[in-house]
């Protein structure tokens, strides 16, 4: 049976490929601290290993969105999940901080492979509200990730330190690997762009001079950022207050729950714009206040708190501001997915490693403030342009 015939299988398949980031970053996040202690560095340099996987998300989804348009989806989407397989295998047998810093941007690469072809299939199959429904679908079935990975890797630190997290990104990459083989082609021959690779990277010129795509793009990164600040950030937070792995996995995992209410409430709004703005209000709000939780150290439990009710409007902007930027370049499905999830992921490698310079907490609080001030900002600039577009 091929994976396209059944309905759910397909969108737990897709779920679980765009759920890629969550795997790298989140199962790894809880054994940070356990890694940097047994490679005697200090948090911003063990963080790098976060920032590492993230710039090869994003180069990823760069390169192989713009080749999956002229080559078609299966088989890049298996030669993506290959190098993740080999990278995860390489990971546990090296040592030392610098060579994992190393492969994890290769492991980081092949992930993003995954996340990006899983949206263009997605729009291969789909237009609209209907989009928008496959989307939040692929979403919820994707929040479960961050939910379960963090938890996994906690446990898997405990029992096994830092190799264990990446024994279980080993066996993710295997499985989805063996699902991607009984996967059918999406993108027929005659709707690629049959460009020569010259012309196809050029696409990124033509996606990038639509401001209403570019500007919701950047909407998500500014959002993201919250989100991946929250991953490096939460383990060394929770350690402060004298808190193991185990506890640092089961903060991130509750956070992952509000991600996916967020996700999964989107397509109630009515309206992918609508979601953008309510995104935009709803982090700038919290974010000052989490500013004054962070500054004055108020404790765990009012940071907590707030992080959770941040993330689920980092979730409705998952599916709202995918789906209206997918809509907005669809002839270019591929290279505009491909920016998509680059954006976020470059902001997110560049957050990282700021969340660990001087004093954690003022650090993380500068950090989900000017997070929130960027996808206000972008999302006022969507709502214009979307204005011009409709006279």
């Amino acid at each position: 049976m091929r994976v396209n015939d059944n309905k759910l299988l397909l969108l737990s398949l897709l779920g679980m490929l765009t759920a890629m980031a969550p795997v790298v970053n989140n199962m790894f996040s809880p054994c940070m601290p356990v890694l940097a202690r047994a490679m005697s560095c200090d948090t911003a340099t063990v963080q790098l290993c976060l920032t590492a996987s993230m710039l090869g998300l994003a180069l990823g989804q760069i390169v192989i969105g713009p080749l999956s348009d002229r080559y078609g989806r299966r088989g890049p989407l298996l030669w993506s999940m290959a190098l993740f397989v080999v990278t995860s295998v390489a990971l546990l047998l090296v040592n030392g901080v610098e060579p994992i810093i190393g492969l994890r941007l290769l492991q980081g690469l092949g992930a993003g492979g995954g996340v990006v072809i899983s949206r263009s299939i997605a729009t291969d199959m789909s237009s609209g509200s209907q989009l928008m429904k496959m989307l939040a679908a692929i979403n919820v079935i994707n929040g479960i990730m961050p939910i379960v990975t963090p938890m996994l890797g906690g446990f898997l630190t405990q029992q096994a330190g830092y190799a264990g997290p990446l024994a279980g990104m080993l066996v993710v990459g295997v499985v989805l690997t063996l699902g991607c083989w009984f996967l059918n082609e999406t993108l027929t021959a005659d709707r690629r762009t049959h460009m020569s690779v010259k012309d196809t990277i050029s696409l990124f010129g033509r996606v990038a001079s639509n401001r209403e795509y570019l500007f919701t793009i950047f909407h998500q990164g500014g959002a993201l950022a919250v989100l991946f600040g929250n991953i490096a950030a939460t383990p060394f937070i929770v350690q402060k207050y004298g808190l193991g792995p185990e506890s640092i996995g089961l903060a991130l995992g509750v956070n992952g729950i509000f991600t996916a209410i967020g996700a999964g409430c989107a397509p109630m709004l009515g309206d992918s714009l609508r979601g953008i703005k309510i995104t935009a209000v709803g982090l700038l709000v919290l974010a000052v206040a989490q500013f004054a939780v962070l500054w004055l150290d108020l404790g765990l439990w009012p940071y907590e708190v707030l992080v959770c009710m941040m993330l689920v409007f980092v979730g409705v902007t998952l599916t709202s501001s995918s789906s209206h930027a997918m809509d907005c370049a669809r002839e270019q499905a591929g290279t505009a997915s491909a920016l998509l999830g680059a954006v976020g992921f470059v902001v997110g490698a560049v957050v990282a490693p700021l969340m660990g310079l001087g004093n954690l907490l003022h650090s993380a609080a500068v950090c989900y403030l000017c997070a929130a001030v960027m996808a206000a900002l972008c999302a006022l600039s969507v709502a214009q342009a979307h204005k011009r577009t409709e006279k």
